[in-house]
């Protein structure tokens, strides 16, 4: 059964697929220690599929770990560049809405684990060269505390 899509699906629908950029970015930034500070704006530039590229030739991940963010660079892509071709007319039917909403879903819940993930991997990592991991979440959490009060 075709029907129009409902304001409110469309509002949803909306809000999932910016969602699910804004937590890409997330897993797209990764680097730690002063090279960092260095890097950080040009490095905030790459897309997942550059950065993955770049962690592939330089052996920064074993590739048996680049198996789960390739995975999901693909449907970083279907995301940014095809869903609306994709999925645009699937959206004028119940099970269609359905299938892109759990779509959409699915990505953003793999971006928060992936992020997760990484970032157990990178404490795991600065603890590994002695860094004082807890007194950097301590000054993470000051500063972001610092950054919502000020909103």
């Amino acid at each position: 059964m075709h029907r129009q899509v409902t304001a409110e699906e469309l509002e949803y629908l909306y809000l999932l697929i910016g969602k699910g950029i804004w937590h890409l970015q997330y897993v797209e930034d990764g680097v730690s220690g002063e090279e960092a500070k260095a890097l950080l704006a040009k490095q905030r530039r790459n897309t997942l599929g550059t950065s993955l590229k770049i962690a592939r030739e330089k052996k920064l991940i074993e590739d048996v770990l680049l198996g789960r963010p390739s995975e999901f660079k693909e449907e970083c892509d279907w995301l940014v560049h095809r869903s609306q071709c994709s999925h645009g007319d699937l959206l004028y039917t119940d099970r269609g809405r359905a299938e892109t909403f759990t779509r959409l879903e699915a990505f953003t819940n793999e971006a928060h684990r992936l992020q997760a993930a990484l970032l157990g991997d990178i404490n795991q990592y600065l603890i590994a060269i002695g860094i004082d991991t807890a007194a950097a979440q301590r000054f993470a959490s000051q500063n972001t505390g610092r950054l919502r009060s000020e909103g």
